[in-house]
């Protein structure tokens, strides 16, 4: 996807400096080092910096200083500081929960227990992978054979088997945005490093400043926080430059910022003990890395709590934790973050055996149409929870909704998930989608039962959604299209004050819309969606910098999401994804050392 997007301007191959797997290259406290002058080389994935919001600052300060020891003595840690232990972190908060402060120990015990209850199911994957099929001594986990019907869905998955796009997947690994217009937005805002993969810019600092939990330098603490997400996620492998550095070894140096405020201190701990899941995970994928898979099996699980807590944990949020309501309400926040995203994966993480694919676990294993519209209807209803009746964000909700919903956006820039494509494929399905009832709302076990079998809310509230028409006027492939969308009216004010520019609801719903109306054909949607990639993307991220992704910004750009879902959109991506459901390698989207 990646390439295809880049097409007038494809970058050359990786010279000889890097290292690891994905031919990437750490930041390696270059302070005193020249930079790569080699055209060919991509960006090296440098942390060791701060935006220019954050200048003159406490966080500011640590990174220039982290910087300067680096480069000085390589691999070394600051005397005294913080030692990233996430075993021992976990066992703190399990012994300890008020370990990192009293008011702060209702969600430091939830973390404890939800990573705790995530490990336990990991080696429950363990010990049906050693066998292949079925299901766990307790039961609680399970591979399965995927259901498909005779129904549109089933046709998609059909393609699939029939070798749709020659068997090669076209969702992309860590890459590089070559536009103009994204360096441009870099330089104006003092974007680095690792800024240039838009996998982490999107995702850390563009969605990871929506939940505006702190207007200074501590925002961006909290975002530095997220790399570690990334990192184990996308690249995997910590790697070590001549130097003496590592990526890993940079990240952490940051994480141990002196004099760390307590609150900060506690999202930390809540991100390290989280690693510890992923370790277990990472240990059981690379264990696993060899084996084919039949791109025909689901993992599936018989414990909704359970099942909710390994998914929190798998999702990786847990910087943002401590801004969500304590309780089973913030513990289903922390699995929306991953369930949101795991709809434009359903085919891609059928085709690498991914065990925590949320979706196929609501579905019980089940690509026939009905249950997953079932699925959808239900994935709108947890999301409804964080609105109003009025359709305004609840504002004890405001962290969670925007932290979900910016996942959405990321979906659509991070140059990695092919979303449009699987959405011109099967974009009629969403307004099969669109005649469930897309207003209720309930949380998890409102909507499944213990044993994750769907039921429905009652006596909850509803989402009356204000919309007006907004005017819209593009040319797509040489025609001209005009018209008007009923779209939420803070999107339409928005519109209007210029805080969301018109261009990204064009690139975000109309264009998709007049796809699915049938006013353009797929192929010249696809090509539009493909050439403005990198400007759609970079004037996002611009605009919610101009914004400081204060809340005037962050409302109407999750009411946008919100349309989309509103609108079935998500359920068209979700279904056209299933082209990928090939045979592959477990976790083959993934390096492993």
């Amino acid at each position: 996807m990646a390439e295809r997007v880049h097409s007038h301007h494809r970058p050359r191959a990786a010279s000889g400096f890097n290292r690891g797997p994905t031919g990437l290259g750490t930041s390696a406290a270059r302070a005193f080092t020249p930079p790569a002058t080699d055209p060919a080389a991509p960006p090296r994935l440098d942390v060791l910096w701060t935006r220019k919001r954050a200048a003159g600052s406490v966080l500011a300060d640590h990174v220039a200083a982290v910087r300067r020891r680096l480069a000085d003595s390589p691999g070394s840690h600051r005397p005294g500081g913080w030692v990233y232990d996430p075993e021992g972190t976990l066992a703190t908060m399990r012994r300890e929960p008020a370990a990192w402060g009293r008011e702060f120990a209702p969600w430091t015990a939830e973390c404890g227990e939800m990573v705790e209850h995530g490990r336990a199911l990991l080696a429950e994957v363990g010990e049906v992978r050693g066998r292949g099929v079925g299901f766990s001594a307790s039961g609680r986990a399970g591979l399965v054979p995927v259901a498909v019907g005779a129904d549109p869905v089933g046709a998609l998955l059909t393609r699939a088997r029939l070798g749709e796009n020659a068997g090669r997947s076209t969702k992309s690994h860590l890459s590089t945005c070559g536009s103009a217009d994204w360096a441009a937005v870099m330089d104006e805002f003092g974007l680095q490093g690792v800024a240039a993969y838009p996998n982490f810019a999107a995702g850390a600092w563009g969605g990871g400043l929506m939940p505006d939990s702190y207007d200074d330098w501590r925002q961006d603490y909290v975002v530095i926080l997220i790399y570690g997400f990334y990192l184990e996620y996308n690249i995997d492998t910590a790697y070590e430059e001549a130097s003496g550095n590592s990526l890993q070894h940079e990240i952490l140096a940051l994480w141990d910022l002196p004099e760390l405020p307590p609150d900060l201190a506690a999202r930390r701990a809540h991100v390290a003990a989280d690693m510890a899941f992923f370790d277990a995970k990472r240990r059981d994928e690379a264990e696993a890395h060899e084996a084919g898979t039949s791109g025909l099996a689901a993992w599936v699980y018989r414990d909704r709590d359970t099942w909710r807590d390994m998914k929190a944990a798998d999702s990786g949020y847990f910087t943002y934790y401590l801004s969500f309501l304590p309780g089973s309400a913030g513990r289903d926040d922390m699995m929306l973050t991953g369930l949101i995203a795991d709809w434009s994966d359903i085919g891609p993480d059928l085709r690498f055996q991914e065990c925590g694919q949320s979706v196929l676990a609501l579905t019980r294993g089940s690509v026939v149409m009905a249950d997953l519209l079932d699925c959808y209807e239900r994935t709108v209803w947890m999301f409804n929870t964080h609105w109003t009746e009025t359709a305004g964000i609840r504002p004890e909700r405001y962290a969670a909704c925007t932290a979900v919903l910016a996942v959405g956006l990321w979906l659509f820039g991070n140059h990695r998930h092919d979303a449009w494509r699987y959405y011109a494929l099967a974009a009629d399905l969403s307004h099969v989608a669109q005649q469930r009832d897309l207003y209720a709302s309930g949380q998890l076990a409102d909507c499944y039962a213990e044993d994750l079998t769907p039921t429905t809310p009652t006596d909850r509230p509803r989402v009356d959604v204000p919309r007006r028409e907004l005017p819209f006027d593009v040319e797509i492939d040489g025609v001209r299209h005009t018209g008007a969308v009923r779209l939420h009216t803070v999107i339409c004010d928005a519109a209007a004050s210029g805080v969301l520019p018109m261009s990204v609801i064009e690139y975000e719903f109309i264009v998709p819309w007049l796809l699915r109306e049938g006013r353009i054909p797929p192929a010249a949607f696809l090509a539009h969606m493909d050439r403005a990639y990198c400007h759609h993307f970079a004037r996002l991220m611009r605009a919610g910098h101009e914004s400081d992704f204060e809340r005037g910004f962050n409302e109407p750009v999750s009411a946008l999401v919100m349309e989309q879902w509103w609108h079935g959109m998500f359920f068209a991506i979700g279904a056209g994804s299933l082209v990928e459901a090939q045979p592959d390698r477990v976790a083959g989207d993934r390096a492993h050392s």
